[in-house]
């Protein structure tokens, strides 16, 4: 009985351990610098860069190219930069990123599916006259875009459908 309770108490406190260091091992996880965080979308391209403009909407647009799939902020700097909910340090005013989102086009099974990738390039000025340094992202706020792209796609496709119902209703009467 007591051996039981030992080896049940013992394998609880390994769970535990392990269930910590992953997750701290998560957060503090870095992407290289310039490294892009991706995701495909089986959707019709119209549809994807339609989305990108909406989730994008509140950055300073830099370079809009529909054919070549290239969307690009200006620098974004001060009080409007992305704030980590889990980061507990200020990376200082003289830092700033620019965010890269490119499209590319592709079919899966005849359906159609454009892959995004968002690149972060950030930088960090110590003083007027010294060369920025590149910095690396935690790839946090390229989630975010990613999911709010996915989230327009799926509001637009829900809305789409809401008023085609609507059309045959009112078709119908």
């Amino acid at each position: 009985m007591i051996s039981k309770a030992l080896l049940l108490i013992a394998a609880s406190v390994v769970l535990l351990a392990t269930g910590c260091s992953t997750a701290s091992s998560q957060l503090n996880k870095r992407l290289k610098v310039g490294e892009p965080v991706g995701r495909v979308y089986f959707a019709k391209y119209e549809e994807v860069e339609s989305a990108i403009k909406q989730a994008m909407i509140r950055y300073p647009q830099r370079v809009d190219n529909t054919e070549a799939g290239i969307f690009e902020t200006d620098y974004v700097k001060g009080e409007t930069r992305f704030r980590s909910p889990v980061a507990t340090d200020n990376p200082g005013n003289g830092y700033r990123y620019r965010l890269l989102i490119r499209l590319v086009r592709g079919k899966n099974d005849d359906k159609p599916a454009v892959k995004v990738m968002v690149t972060k390039q950030a930088e960090l000025a110590g003083d007027f006259f010294a060369e920025p340094q590149p910095q690396p992202s935690d790839g946090l706020e390229e989630s975010v875009i990613l999911y709010r792209i996915g989230r327009e796609i799926t509001l637009a496709r829900a809305l789409a459908k809401a008023s085609e119902k609507e059309n045959k209703r009112s078709s119908d009467n």
